[in-house]
């Protein structure tokens, strides 16, 4: 007799569940659960998709700022090491290196050698004009270029732009986001998956396995693909591996 294989949906991260469920209750609606007397329990799954949506959205953009963080420690280390090379080659006794840093040097203090304390947005725009000064300044570019700086500087602000793009994105999806309880959404959308492997395993005691075969192993493809990764996962994690900032599982084909 068939039987679902069952899996701790527990272990999935959170940017992982929605589309795990989603792919789940797909997969019984396919099967037609309503004329093999599966549909109160399909029912009762389904009607979490609006919530696990939205916590998908809530989870995109919790990840957007963890993105941000990145973005702007990338943006501050070369901002930094930019002026501390130059400043520190105005100590040389070459004239022409000690002029080409005193140039950068001076720039950098017009706009504030602290900008990198600064918030979000200020930071942002700071840097924008700081570029922009370089830029209108002929000299202060082939200083740059002369002491190897103008890699650096033009990484950073490439970091700066796709730091903005994004801040703004967030700000918008933020905007649109309705924050939901994320933890309440998930032991309720568990007990509803619960009560659809039991519907499936009444039903087929009472009814036989015939109508409900491809159903149940369409649902063990997907929860044995979800088992191994997990299984994997906590190994990794007994093994004291830093398995929370690893790429999250890749989605289950859709069949």
């Amino acid at each position: 007799m068939n039987s679902i294989i069952k899996i701790r949906f527990q272990g999935l991260w959170n940017s992982e569940y929605p589309l795990v469920v989603t792919r789940l209750i797909d997969i019984v609606e396919r099967h037609n659960p309503h004329a093999i007397h599966l549909g109160v329990s399909f029912d009762r799954l389904a009607a979490f998709r609006g919530q696990l949506a939205k916590i998908e959205v809530q989870e995109r953009a919790d990840r957007d700022s963890a993105q941000l963080s990145e973005l702007d420690q990338q943006r501050d280390t070369l901002f930094n090491v930019i002026y501390t090379v130059a400043k520190a080659y105005q100590r040389t006794p070459i004239a022409e290196v000690s002029n080409h840093a005193h140039r950068i040097v001076t720039l950098y203090k017009k706009h504030g050698t602290t900008m990198a304390s600064a918030n979000y947005t200020a930071q942002t725009k700071r840097l924008y004009d700081l570029v922009a000064d370089f830029r209108a300044n002929p000299d202060a570019m082939a200083s740059l270029d002369a002491l190897s700086l103008a890699p650096l500087f033009e990484r950073m602000y490439e970091i700066n732009c796709d730091f903005d793009a994004l801040f703004m994105a967030r700000k918008q999806r933020q905007a649109e986001t309705e924050r939901v309880d994320t933890q309440a959404i998930r032991t309720e959308c568990d007990k509803a998956i619960t009560l659809l492997w039991n519907a499936i395993d009444f039903c087929i005691a009472e009814r036989g396995a015939a109508d409900y075969t491809p159903l149940v192993n369409a649902i063990n493809r997907l929860n044995a693909y979800y088992k191994q990764q997990l299984t994997a996962r906590a190994t990794r994690r007994k093994a004291r591996q830093q398995v929370e900032t690893e790429t999250p599982i890749a989605p289950y084909p859709a069949e």
